[in-house]
């Protein structure tokens, strides 16, 4: 520590920080961060043990004692380790890491903000353990057929395109590579059947992958789509520019793409009570009703014939 007088209280220090109003070393009073009750609460717990119930001693600076301003890494690593929920449950690996941070920003307030020494902590990762990814949320594949059913039977404005992003999201493409097919890239001069050239993942619109077969029921949706399509120069024409198109000519963006979803999942009355809050994410990692339907046969099916 580099305060001039003798080491500082740590109970003060933390009800200054979290208030929002804290004297420097030098006697200048500040006005920081504006927490939010939550916030403020959570911190003050788990540094404190502010507002805890009877009988739970699991914050740090009961932990850490007398070694707060002379602590180690592993001093954090072993609290971490030790923590229990307030019903003394073992706290889980996200509510882990949370503590952790709170740790990791009380000691960096006291460095960047009142000018103590620098502790140099390692990353939130290497103190609380490595947290679980979440399980990632999918439909079922009940749901998924009734979201292509819907699709078939959308008759709402723009059916046709809207039929064709609800069919391109189900053979799991992601709304950013979606959004991103250009005419192009879609090519059906070849013997196996129609292919096209997708975006990567996560990628720019320009990093595309391999040519990849167009799985049958979304050519049928092409083939509806395409007549209508609503392409304007200088944006797009017939044969080139993004393939789904606003009423101006440009390509759909982010917000419009799971508004139309979500709008074609609300007329199923099996996908009403997800629809306004479903995501195209969800959809695309779902399993997909078209999985049993590889063949690029092109031959065509009246339109409306979906999973019905």
């Amino acid at each position: 520590m580099t305060f001039p007088t003798e080491a500082p209280d740590p109970y003060t220090i933390l009800r200054g920080w979290l208030s929002g109003i804290y004297l420097r070393p030098d006697g200048q009073e500040v006005r920081g961060r504006a927490w939010d009750d939550d916030t403020r609460y959570r911190y003050g717990l788990l540094l404190a043990g502010i507002d805890a119930p009877p009988g739970w001693h699991q914050d740090w600076f009961t932990h850490i004692g007398h070694l707060v301003w002379h602590f180690t890494p592993s001093h954090i690593q072993h609290w971490a380790t030790r923590l229990t929920n307030l019903d003394g449950s073992p706290m889980a690996a996200a509510s882990r890491g949370r503590a952790v941070s709170a740790v990791r920003s009380f000691y960096a307030h006291c460095t960047e903000d009142l000018g103590a020494a620098h502790w140099y902590l390692p990353p939130r990762r290497a103190l609380a353990g490595p947290t679980p990814p979440a399980e990632r949320e999918s439909l079922t594949r009940f749901q998924t057929d009734a979201l292509r059913t819907a699709a078939d039977r959308y008759r709402g404005p723009h059916a046709e395109r809207a039929r064709l992003a609800v069919y391109m999201t189900l053979a799991g493409l992601r709304p950013g590579q979606s959004i991103a097919v250009i005419l192009q890239h879609i090519h059906r001069d070849n013997a196996a059947g129609p292919t096209w050239r997708l975006p990567a993942k996560n990628n720019s619109a320009s990093a595309v992958t391999r040519p990849q077969p167009v799985p049958r029921p979304v050519v049928w949706a092409l083939d509806d789509y395409l007549p209508v399509r609503t392409h304007k120069a200088p944006h797009s024409t017939g044969t080139t520019g993004p393939l789904l198109l606003s009423r101006t000519g440009r390509a759909l963006d982010r917000v419009t793409f799971p508004r139309l979803l979500r709008g074609v999942a609300a007329t199923h009355p099996d996908l009403e009570d997800i629809a306004p809050t479903l995501l195209p994410d969800v959809v695309a990692h779902s399993p997909s009703p078209f999985a049993d339907e590889t063949s690029t046969d092109t031959r065509r099916r009246p339109t409306g014939q979906g999973n019905e």
